[in-house]
C-alpha cells in the first residue's frame, strides 16, 4: 500500500461525510452522483497516483504493517496487537457508519461526534500498525526487504566508493 492510499483511507470518512452533507445544497441527486464520485475517487485514486508518495515512511510503514495484520492468517502476529488492531478497526468503521448516518439524516451532532471516534481509532491504529511493522519487518523473510530501495551503482558517488569499480 502506497502512502496515496494511507491519504486516501484518511481523507475518506470526512469526504463521504461532507459529500452526504451537500444534499442541503445540491439536492438528492447530485449529493448521490458526488458521494458516488467521492467513492470512485477513493477507491481508484491510489492506484492513479501510485508512485508519487514514497518519501513518507510512516504512511508506508503503515500500509506495510496493515498488510501484515491482513496475513496474519499465514504468519501469526502477536496476539496482543492482534486483539488491538481488531478492535481499533471496529470502532473506527463504527464511527464512520455513525458519521455517514448523520450525513443522511442531517444531523451535525452524530456527523461530527462519529468523525471524532472514527479519527480517534483510525490514528491509533496507524501507529499500532506500524509499531506492528516494527516487530515483524525481521520474523518473515517475506516482510524483510519491503522497505528497501535499490541503488543506482552508475552514480558517480558509487564508482568512487568502490575502488575496484574505478579501474574499470
Amino acid at each position: 500500500m502506497s502512502a496515496i492510499a494511507v491519504f486516501c483511507k484518511l481523507l475518506a470518512p470526512a469526504v463521504l461525510t461532507a459529500s452526504l452533507w451537500s444534499k442541503l445544497w445540491l439536492g438528492g441527486v447530485a449529493a448521490g452522483l458526488l458521494c458516488l464520485f467521492a467513492l470512485v475517487l477513493l477507491v481508484f485514486g491510489p492506484r492513479l497516483l501510485e508512485g508519487t508518495g514514497n518519501r513518507l515512511n510512516w504512511a508506508r510503514h503503515v500500509g506495510f504493517g496493515e498488510k501484515i495484520w491482513l496475513n496474519r492468517l499465514f504468519v501469526p502476529v502477536p496476539k496482543d496487537l492482534n486483539y488491538r488492531l481488531t478492535v481499533l478497526y471496529l470502532v473506527f468503521w463504527t464511527g464512520v457508519l455513525v458519521a455517514l448516518w448523520g450525513g443522511v439524516a442531517t444531523l451535525p451532532v452524530l456527523s461530527i461526534s462519529g468523525l471524532a471516534v472514527a479519527y480517534t481509532a483510525q490514528i491509533v491504529c496507524f501507529g499500532k500498525l506500524i509499531h506492528l511493522y516494527g516487530l515483524m519487518k525481521d520474523k518473515h523473510p517475506l516482510y524483510r526487504f519491503w522497505a528497501a530501495t535499490a541503488g543506482n551503482d552508475n552514480d558517480s558517488r558509487a564508482k568512487q566508493a568502490d575502488p575496484a569499480r574505478r579501474s574499470a
